[in-house]
């Protein structure tokens, strides 16, 4: 079964940071930054952003080469981020909340890194990492010296943009790379597609090394409205819903366990969430019922979007506009049709198409593939692939996600490939267990983990880490329910009640952490 977005006609020049250039030269005095209480107009970050381009260029910065980026939320991040695409080169995002350690080994990863822009307060985080930190705060007077003029550097539509490291089953993070032109495809589908325009203006939430927000970051400069950065490190709940009031924000991108604690600032007297146009949402399963009641509010205009995709291929894949909320009690929330000039096809092993409405491999083909994992080996690589359809050799991403087509046409997912455990000998997906515990009436949310028997075999029993609705979770009578709703060997052994989940840096649910609090954890795909 294929799913075929629109085929939309793009320029012959398919670079994202010139749609900015273009806002910045017809209309210069929009405010494109706001960071605190310091703020930028559209000419001003691209004057900058200029300057900071010529320096890096008379450093010896060309097309195609690599600079690392790790700057905290600041008008620095942007000037920074900005000024290495004009120069023709590739940005890679390195969080400074991430661990230190962590940040060495994804800059040990790309030994052709040139430099590395940093500000004061993470130049210690990189420095023995790598001898070409520039201090982009410290060099700020020195910038004054080079052009405002925007670079003539020719760029190619499939040159690199961005490389932005996704996390490996070994535990060596790899660099994944997008292309210029399926950057522009992702932020002109959503330019057109949603009807943004210089009036919706965004606020960044996630962290600076999560793939969603590279669009979170250049999605409002590509639509000529006002990016808003929270002037912290961390995520702050209380200080991000109290500018999305005072700022009239009108977008995000965020996962799903962001918007929860947006959510749940909102009362009978604080509604800013609600006068927000679009929550663009993604990066992991959504639970419906956690903003269920939000979203049937009397006279919330509120749109959220429920988004499937992958870093692989440009980040977003597909989108679903969320209505039906009675509906998504009833089984998995769809992830919609495809972008623009992108197609989804669900695929056996062997990849050839299976029958309508079965579950399959999810397979992105179209311009938003990336061009792989940079310095990987073969073995990483292998989801890379070549599908015959007709007389077409089509590229194509296997992404490792099972999902399903409904009849309307709209793709389904409904779990990994690796997320599979082997419970009393028969193997079974983790996201199915966890949609059938959601949908009870007691349940909010739901994490489930496999914690290997104490046996000595490789067999796990099930752990239901669970977010009650209203009252206290009865764990008896939970599982009562889900025997008569689901096999056996499908029904958790254990279940503990919790307040919530903690969050990783990229403000997904940190699995990994909930584990490590489980005696014995087994890995997601242990056989």
């Amino acid at each position: 079964m294929a799913l075929t977005g629109k085929r939309v006609g793009l320029p012959d020049e398919r670079i994202a940071h010139r749609v900015f250039e273009d806002h910045a030269r017809r209309h210069p005095e929009r405010l494109a930054l706001t960071c605190g209480s310091k703020t930028l107009d559209y000419g001003s970050l691209n004057a900058r952003a200029n300057q900071f381009a010529h320096h890096l260029m008379a450093l010896g910065v060309t097309r195609g080469s690599v600079v690392g980026v790790c700057v905290d939320r600041s008008p620095e991040l942007l000037v920074a981020l900005l000024g290495v695409l004009k120069a023709g080169a590739t940005y890679v995002p390195l969080d400074p909340s991430y661990p230190q350690d962590r940040l060495r080994l994804m800059i040990s990863q790309l030994p052709q890194m040139e430099l590395v822009a940093a500000s004061d307060d993470t130049v210690r985080l990189v420095a023995e990492a790598h001898d070409g930190v520039i201090d982009v705060a410290g060099i700020a007077e020195r910038l004054d010296e080079y052009s405002t003029a925007d670079p003539a550097v020719e760029i190619a539509s499939d040159d690199l943009c961005y490389l932005v490291f996704t996390s490996g089953s070994t535990g060596t993070p790899k660099a994944t790379a997008v292309r210029h032109e399926g950057w522009f495809n992702l932020l002109n589908w959503l330019r057109t597609e949603y009807g943004l325009d210089h009036r919706s203006s965004n606020l960044m939430v996630s962290a600076f090394g999560f793939d969603i927000s590279q669009r979170s970051l250049m999605t409002p400069l590509f639509t000529g409205a006002p990016l808003h950065l929270l002037p912290s490190r961390s995520f702050d709940v209380g200080m991000a819903y109290r500018l999305i009031g005072e700022l009239g924000v009108r977008t995000l991108h965020c996962a799903p366990s962001t918007l929860y604690l947006l959510v749940e600032r909102e009362s009978d007297t604080s509604d800013a969430l609600t006068r927000v146009n679009y929550v663009f949402i993604g990066g992991e399963p959504m639970s419906a019922a956690r903003v269920a009641d939000w979203a049937a509010r009397e006279g919330n205009g509120c749109v959220l979007l429920h988004q499937y995709g992958v870093a692989e291929c440009t980040d977003v894949a597909s989108s679903h506009r969320m209505t039906d909320y009675a509906a998504y009690a009833d089984g998995p929330m769809p992830a919609g049709q495809p972008v623009y000039n992108t197609e989804i096809r669900i695929l056996a092993e062997d990849l050839t198409e299976v029958p309508d409405g079965e579950v399959g491999e999810i397979c992105i083909s179209g311009i938003s593939v990336g061009a792989g994992y940079l310095n990987a080996g073969p073995a990483h690589q292998e989801r890379f692939v070549t599908v015959v359809h007709g007389d077409a050799k089509v590229p194509t991403y296997r992404t490792g996600d099972q999902g399903f087509v409904t009849p309307e046409g709209e793709l389904v997912v409904v779990g990994r490939v690796d997320h599979q455990v082997k419970i009393r000998g028969m193997r079974i997906d983790l996201g199915d267990v966890e949609h059938a515990v959601r949908r009870h009436k007691d349940v909010r949310d739901v994490v489930v983990v496999p914690v290997r028997n104490d046996d000595g075999t490789d067999d796990s029993r099930l752990v239901a880490l669970v977010v009650p609705a209203a009252g206290p979770i009865d764990p008896r009578a939970l599982r009562g329910d889900l025997l008569r709703a689901l096999p056996r060997n499908m029904v958790p052994q254990e279940i503990t009640e919790v307040a919530g989940f903690p969050l990783n840096p990229n403000g997904k649910i940190d699995r990994k952490a909930l584990a490590a609090g489980l005696r014995n954890p087994a890995p997601s795909g242990a056989a």
